[in-house]
Parts: structure tokens; sequence; C-alpha cells
């Protein structure tokens, strides 16, 4: 412990369950808290809670949070946090906004740079310089054509009128009363940003953000001596200078605020969404629910919550699995607040039918009170959500254990008592086993039957559209016509005037001075690789290989292979190569693995299971398990199948793997639900604007011929599900599709076509390979076939990009989102790879150069270049942005300027970027089971070696200046190449023709489209 600090410990929490232990700290003079969860892994994570409460919709919360970053008092220059946070083996910082909390993250890897960089971010988030011209960029403005700008308004404009968002603040409004924080939309309604001053951001921030409503939770392994040096040195002595607060008189946002009553009667609203197609609505219905420091109750909650809503439940068979679905999905999810909100929400709801299914609901909910409970499905959801929570603790420790820390930072108890509850929750699920029927009842009819609702039912409107669109329009119109030519000037002066003063230097030694941690101190996780059946196990000398080389079976007709961690839980995941499957037969993939795990099964033996069965049973015998196509975000052409189970029960997943792919038998009643739940869950997937520019732009580039990619593309699957559904009407077509399907079954289940690897405490499985004897698959090859990859199924267009932009027009969004692509020759070895990385993350990391004059000019909300070796594609993106073909033009010059020398490149900031990359290498293998999938993916997708990473920050590091201006700066002039690069943008009807004119006074050949256009 350090000789003379003022911080004590208010509690030490073991937590033996999960392998940790959480220390609370907190400082007797100044208030400030620091919560420490040992982790043994790479990287370190800060979360710094600060309680918000707000009582309107300025958006005071939210526009702090984006301001926070714009300089401190120590620190008076913009982007200076995230400039030296990169510098820290971090890749700048972030933050996110709720409605109760603001918490701002980092992460580093290992404790060096997270400690220097620590009083820095402090200051910034007790001392911000919250400066008129910070506000006027960063949240709201008007440019000099009047248009609203401003990155938090462009954010808010994306959100605002999405089903989600306005069908939550509805239902806030309706469950708490005038004057209560919680019904207030902490984001900030445009209307309001419009109009909030910097004053009022001021005076918001002076009231909640200081030290004794600041929590420093930090997960990872620090070493506590110097983290409470650090704090006592620095961090506290600048608070003590600033003035000692006076905590006898300080009052908790939320907890000495008063608590809403209850509802006195039940409410239902309705609220449209803007959307041309009016078929599919939304439905929310929620209650007031216990405090979340009553850990039994929302324990039994959440329980309850599984019980209603998985594993084919009340329900689902009411509500979902049915010939025509009222619902493709319905969560149950409650709130982490003083007054919880315990919500169910049903997704994809044919209009019509809102009021019914509204309804129902209520009638299901009295009819369970009825009949009672299964309490040996209720044991298996206690059982499973037990198992999920280890399992989280070993797959996202750092979310799991910094969530009970944050909400304890909010509504704790000063003596520590609820963070010991919160760490040690594993108790109340033993409580809750040995409840009755009787005891489950009375949970479900004190919350959700008894107590009073809210029922909000979204409806679509393509009047809405109309509305918002010629408001939207009139409203700018009459700004321009106000203001007139000299004031639009006026305002185009005063905003470049604003960022001006924003980008004032940095001082080159106030970046320097941070020193950059040294490499070979970066401590990565192990894990070893083996081999069994007929992949290669060459070079592959360690305990492992010798533990499955010793269970025998070495002419398994399988490849497999196995990476050994520490874990109670083994994953298996089967990847099978779809290139054998005809381009007829392709479209069928999505439904496919929708549908896998949840098909009838015909056993050897003559058992024969429905769905229903089925899905209860897995449930039963798994953590988790699913079915997508791609690996780790690529590889696109690969089928994915995995499981998770406990080790115990490896040998049981095996045969459920082989079972289902062997004995299901998909029949009319589920194809026809498959198709029917796709069909209705369409409308939803089309309302994403980014989601909408990626699948237009696939479209373009992938052969539908030869990619299954393609063909399980949203704009795909539209028409085909359509088409489906048609000739499914028929007998012999119902008949022809189930041949269909079956026959694309057959077709993947080849051995040449599979590749198995196991993740998992490989040493502890009694018979690791032996298992698979009975794992029967047809084989023609004793060679898998090589990996798929994208590259090879490209259109010529996709081949070659020759300044093609594609206009899409959207309804339900407001903002605008662009994909911009070149095709290079880059791949996993490519020797230069390292520089064209660190050249991007030069460009658009965190106050890198794209970053400030895209982002932090309120071009857009966010602008990302990014390397696919695996496709030879490079892109640049534009996310959530008023205009994005201004944002592009600008990107534009920014690269023809870098190109003529005209901003130059520096070691400091090369340095800066060489550091986030080698955090990007770092923290994709932060975690055992991550590092363990990243093996796979290293060895046999990239086919390089397991420790790729280590590999690739040498070559990071061997970076100059010279090979960013030499081929790395090639790659990077083509991608801003017009005759050399495609453009898909995706924007409002209102938006569309302006992007349309931009773009094709910018030398593209457009093409104005919309989504049934695409074939």
């Amino acid at each position: 412990m350090v000789s003379s600090t003022n911080f004590e410990e208010v509690v030490a929490v073991d937590a033996p369950h999960y392998g940790t232990k959480v220390t609370k700290y907190r400082s007797k003079v100044t208030g400030l808290s620091a919560v420490v969860v040992d982790l043994n892994v790479p990287v370190v994570h800060g979360y710094f809670a600060v309680a918000t409460e707000i009582h309107n919709d300025s958006g005071c919360p939210h526009t702090l949070e984006h301001l926070i970053f714009l300089g401190s008092e120590k620190y008076p220059y913009k982007g200076v946090l995230d400039t030296l946070a990169n510098r820290a083996f971090a890749q700048g910082t972030n933050a996110w906004t709720d409605t109760d909390n603001t918490v701002y993250t980092i992460e580093t890897v290992g404790q060096d740079g997270f400690l220097r960089i620590l009083p820095v971010f402090v200051d910034h988030v007790l001392y911000p310089t919250l400066t008129e011209a910070g506000c006027y960029t960063e949240v709201y403005h008007v440019n000099g054509e009047g248009e609203d700008a401003g990155v938090v308004y462009s954010e808010m404009q994306g959100r605002e009128n999405t089903p989600g968002d306005l069908m939550d603040l509805a239902s806030r409004r309706l469950l708490f009363p005038e004057g209560n924080g919680y019904r207030s939309e902490t984001g900030g309604l445009m209307a309001a940003l419009r109009q909030l001053s910097v004053q009022e951001i001021r005076e918001y921030h002076a009231s909640y953000y200081v030290p004794q409503n600041l929590s420093l939770i930090i997960t990872g392994n620090v070493d506590h001596n110097a983290l409470l040096e650090t704090l006592q040195n620095t961090v506290e002595q600048t608070i003590i200078e600033k003035g000692v607060p006076d905590l006898s008189t300080w009052q908790r946002p939320w907890v000495d605020s008063p608590a809403p009553s209850p509802l006195g009667e039940s409410k239902t609203a309705t609220v449209e969404f803007p959307e041309e197609d009016e078929s599919m609505g939304e439905l929310m219905i929620s209650w007031l629910g216990p405090s979340c420091n009553d850990n039994l109750t929302c324990t039994a909650l959440n329980i309850l919550g599984n019980y209603l809503t998985e594993s084919v439940s009340v329900l689902e068979k009411e509500f979902v699995e049915i010939e025509d679905p009222l619902a493709t999905d319905i969560s149950f999810y409650t709130s982490d607040s003083t007054t919880s909100v315990i919500s169910l929400y049903f997704s994809s709801v044919p209009t019509e039918a809102l009021e019914n299914v509204e309804k129902r609901l209520h009638e299901l909910l009295h009819e369970l009170a009825e009949t009672g409970f299964d309490l040996e499905r209720v044991h298996m959801f206690i059982e499973r959500d037990r198992l999920k929570t280890l399992d989280a603790c070993e797959t996202s420790p750092h979310y799991a254990f910094s969530t009970p820390a944050i909400i304890d930072s909010i509504y704790g108890s000063p003596s520590g008592e609820t963070l010991t509850d919160g760490m040690n929750d594993l108790k109340y699920y033993d409580v809750v086993r040995t409840w009755s029927s009787a005891d489950w009842i009375s949970l479900l009819k004190k919350w959700l039957i008894d107590n009073h609702h809210v029922s909000i039912l979204g409806k679509p409107s393509a009047e809405l559209v109309k509305k918002l669109e010629t408001e939207e329009k009139a409203r700018k119109n009459k700004r321009r016509q106000e203001l007139g030519e000299s004031g639009l000037k006026e305002l185009e002066k005063k905003l470049n005037e604003a960022k001006e003063t924003n980008e004032a230097e940095i001082p080159k030694g106030v970046i320097e001075s941070f020193r950059i941690p040294n490499v070979e101190g970066i401590k990565f996780i192990e894990v070893d690789t083996a081999r069994a059946g007929i992949a290669d196990s060459k070079g592959f000398d360690n305990e492992v290989q010798k533990h499955v080389i010793a269970d025998g079976s070495s002419d398994l007709p399988i490849w497999i292979q196995f990476d050994h961690i520490k874990s109670e839980f083994v994953t298996i995941s089967l990847y099978f190569s779809t290139a054998n499957i005809p381009a007829r037969l392709r479209p069928y993939i999505s439904i496919f693995l929708d549908s896998f795990f949840m098909n009838p099964l015909h056993l050897p033996d003559g058992t024969k299971l429905s769905f229903e069965e089925v899905v209860q049973t897995l449930d039963a015998d798994t953590v988790e398990y699913g079915a997508w196509l791609g690996v780790r975000g690529g590889w696109n052409e690969i089928a994915c199948v995995t499981m998770k189970v406990e080790s115990r029960k490896y040998e049981k997943a095996i045969g459920w793997l082989r079972d289902l792919w062997t004995c299901a038998k998909m029949d009319e009643e589920r194809i026809g639900i498959a198709v029917s739940k796709s069909q209705n869950d369409m409308p939803q997937q089309k309302r994403d604007g980014s989601k909408v520019s990626w699948a237009a732009l696939q479209m373009l580039q992938m052969d539908a011929e030869k990619s299954t990619a393609r063909a399980a593309n949203i704009l795909t699957q539209d028409k085909f599900l359509d088409a489906l559904e048609e000739k499914m009407e028929e007998d012999e077509g119902l008949e022809a599709v189930l041949k269909d399907v079956e026959e694309m079954r057959t077709l993947l289940f080849r051995g040449e076509n599979l590749r198995v690897h196991v993740v998992g405490d490989v040493l502890r499985l009694e018979k690791p390979s032996r298992a698979w004897v009975k794992f029967e698959i047809p084989s023609g090859s004793k060679e898998v076939l090589p990996v798929p990859l994208s590259r090879d199924n490209l259109t010529e267009q996709g081949k070659n990009p020759n300044g093609s932009a594609t206009v899409v027009a959207l309804p339900s969004i407001e903002s605008s989102y662009s994909v911009h692509v070149t095709k290079s020759d880059m791949h996993f070895t490519h020797p230069n790879l390292a520089a064209l990385q660190v050249l991007f993350t030069y460009l658009d990391t965190m106050e890198g150069i794209l970053w400030k004059y895209i982002r932090g000019s309120g071009l857009a909300y966010g602008a990302d270049l990014r390397i696919e070796p695996e496709s030879g594609f490079l892109y640049f993106s534009i996310y959530r942005s008023p205009d994005a073909s201004k944002a592009w033009s600008r990107a534009h010059e920014i690269v023809q300027e870098f190109k003529d020398g005209k901003i130059e490149l520096t070691q400091t900031m090369l340095d800066s970027a060489k550091s986030s990359v080698v955090f990007n290498y770092v923290s994709g293998e932060g975690t055992p089971a991550s590092k363990g999938a990243q093996s796979f993916v290293n060895q046999v997708l990239r086919e390089e070696s397991k420790d790729r990473a280590k590999e690739m920050l040498k070559k990071v590091q061997a970076v100059t200046l010279e090979d960013l201006r030499g081929p790395a700066m090639d790659y990077l002039i083509q991608l801003f190449d017009v005759k050399r690069s495609d453009t898909v943008a995706v924007s409002s009807p209102a938006k569309a023709k302006d992007l349309e004119q931009a773009f094709a006074k910018a030398g593209f050949n457009v093409a104005a489209r919309t989504l049934d256009d695409f074939e």
C-alpha cells in the first residue's frame, strides 16, 4: 500500500466462482472512488462513470459526452486526449450516455500506458474547456448552405425517428411523472439541440461532474499500489488545488431524488414511425419494476423472462412459431435503475394485428397464472442462465464485471454492501431453484399481471415520411430566405472561425513527452494447437498434440484442429465451404441456417423428436449455439455451425451436431414458418441505412452464380422469399422446395467441405478425437477443399471498379450513408500490408486527419478506412452524415493534399498510429476464448502462424515515414480515384437528388436506384 494516501479501502470482494477479486477505494477528502477488478488478461479497461440526471430533453448529458474530449484546463487542445491515448497502446477513447449515467472508456494494452493516460483523462472529465467554438462544431450549427449539422445533431438525426427510440421515449413518458429524470431524452431531441447553449451545458457540468460523483472502474491486470500512487500524486492533488468539495451536503443523483409513484392505471398509446412499407409494426409493453439493488427479484425476473420468451416458450408458440407469425422475435429485459422498467418487445408484428397481439399477451399471462409453471423447465433456465453468467466472465470479463460496478456507482450503498452482493450473484440461482410453482405465479402476478402497464403500438406510416420531408424542407427553405445570401456567408464564416479555434495545434512537446510503452513488455495469451484426422499435424509438438495422439483414431476421415485454453467450457465449430452449392440453391442458405436448430429429428433408433423437444433438450444441454455465414467478420462463403457446452458434455455436443445434420426433417410447417418469419423481418432490416448501403454494394460486387454471401444478402432474400412463398402455395412447388433444401443439406454435409475447430481445456477431454468416430460424414476425398475466398467470386464490376455511383433512396432514414471501394492486390502476407494498416490508422484513428476534418467539422458522425485482404477490397465508409457527398469530398481533398505534400507526415503521428495498431492486434486476442478462435483464423484461413499478432507487431514497428509515402500511399490514392473506385450512397428521398448531383459533379457515373431495382 502507498505510504500516505487519501484513498481508503471500502470493501474487498472475493468472487471465487469467477476466479477474481474486486476492490473498492474512496478518497476521504474528495470522495473520488476507484474500483479495481483483477483480471489476468493483456488489456486494461477503464470505465469512468458519472451519474447524470436531467429533467428536460436538451441533451446536456449527451453533449458533455462529446465536449469532454475537446480539451481540458491542463491540456487545452482539441483531440489531445485521444492523441495521447493513441500513444498508450490504445485506439483513442470512447463514451456512452444512458438515461441515468455517462461512462467514459479507454482500453490499453498493459498498465503502463493506462496509468499515464489516467490523469489526463480525469482532467478532461472534471475540468473540460467547454468552449463556444467547440459546442458550435460538435453539438449543433447551421452551415453556409443553411443546413443543420454538428456531430451530436447528426447522431440524433439518425436516431430520433426510428421505431425503437420513438417507442421507448413514449413509454417512459407514460411510465414516469412530470419532473422525473427517467422520462427525459438524454441524447437530446433535435428541436432542443437547435436551441441549446454552451452556458446551459457548463451549468449542468458544474452540478454533476464533481469528484464525489465520479467512479473510476478499472478491469485488468493493474498493480493496486501503482494505481493509488497515480491517483494520490496527480489526480487527487489537482482536485484539492481546485477546492475540496463539501461531501456532507452532496445530494446523489437518482438516489436522493423522489421515487416515482406506482401507475394508477394501465395505458395504451400508438406511436407512428416513418416507413413506406406499412405492413409491419412493433409492440412494446412495459411495467415499473423493482430496484436494481434487489438482486434476488431481478434474477427471478430474468428467469421468468427466459421462461416466457425462449426455448419454444408459451409466447413463442403463440406468436412466433406459427404458420403466419405474429412476431419474428420477442425479447424481455429490465433496466438497471432505482425503479427499474420491465419490458416485453415484439419485433415485426403485422400492423393490423398489433392490438390483438397486445390483448392476447395479457390473456396468456393470466392463463399461465392459472395453469402454473413447469418446474423442470424453470430449473433448466436457472442452470442455463448460471452457466451463461460464468461463460460471460470468460469471454467478456471486462463487460461482465464492469456492469455491476457501474450500477453500484450510481445506486449502490456507500459501505460497499451492494457491490459485494452484485459480485456474488450466483447465490441467487440457488435460492430461486428452491421456489415452488406458487412462488413463480406470485412473481408473475406481482410484476406482470396485477402491476399496471404501458403498451406502445408502433405503427409504420408512409404519410409521416412525406410529412417529415415536407416539414424539414420548408423549415430549411424558410431559414435560407430569412438569412439571405449574406446571412449564409456569415454562418460559413462563423463555422470556419470555430474550426480554426478548435484546431489549434497541440504543442509537439506535449505529445512527444508522452512516452510510448515498450512492445516487448506485452504479455500475450498463449494457446497450444493440435490436429487430428485428415488435418496435417506436422510441427505440432506439445502436450496437447501428445494427448490427442494418445487418444488414437488417426484414421478419422474428418479435419480437426484443437486449441487448448483454460476454460470450463468447450466450443465446437463446424466450418463448411459452400463452394459446391449450385446457384439455384444458394438463396436457401439463410432459412437453412436460421432454422438449423429448430427442425424435428428422426433418429436412427426410431425415436422421433418434435422441433419443440429438440429446442428444449438442446437448451438444457448447451450454453449457446448458432449457425451463420462467415468467420469472425470475414470469409462469408463459409457456413458456420457452432455449439458451446460444459466440458463434461463434449461427446453429447458431438452427438447433437451429428443428429442435427443427418436426422433433421424440415417439413411443410417448419419451412413455412421460417419463410414467413424472414419475410416479416425484412421491413425492419431495410430501415437500417448502413446495412442497406453495404448490402447494395455487395449486390454489385459479388457474382450471383458463385457467391453464397450475395445469395444471403437482404436484397436478394427480399425477392427470393416472396417468390418462395408463392411457389409453396402449390403442392408440387412445396415438394420441390423441400427437395431443394434437402439437396443443399446433402451437398454441404460432406467431409471435403468440413473443417472442425475445438476450443477448450483439451487436456481435460477424455476422448478429444475418438469422440468423433460416430460423427459419420460422407466424403469423396481424403483432403478438404481450399478455403473459399470472396476474391474468387467477384463480378466484373467487383474486379474492376470504374467510377460508378449508385444512390439509393430510403424513406425510413434522415441521415445519409455511403461506402466507397477499390480493388487491390492486397492479401494477408502482402509485403505492404503493415504499412497500409499504419497509414489507414494514421488517417482515421481518433484525432487522426480524417477524424478531425470530417467528424470534427460535423460532416458525419463517423468515417472509416478498412482493408479487407480476403477479398482485396479497400473501403472508405461514411456513417450518419447530413450529406455523405460533402464528407466524401472533404476526404478526397485531404487525400490529394497528402499526395501533394501539403499535409505533412510526421514521426510523432506515425508513432501514435503504430501504437494504435498494436492495440488492435492484442485486443483481438484479449481473452483465452478469443485467442483460441483467432488461432483457427490465423493458421487455417490465413495460412499463417497462430502467433500472427506477434509477428505483425514486428512488421508494424518497422514501418517508416518513407513506407507511408511509398506504395501504401498509392493504395490510398487509388481508393479516392474516381476512375478506379465505386460508390454506393443511401439517403432519404429528399436528399437523394442532391447526392446524385454532387457525385456526378465529382466525376462518377451516377445511377439512381430503389431497393426494388436490385436483382
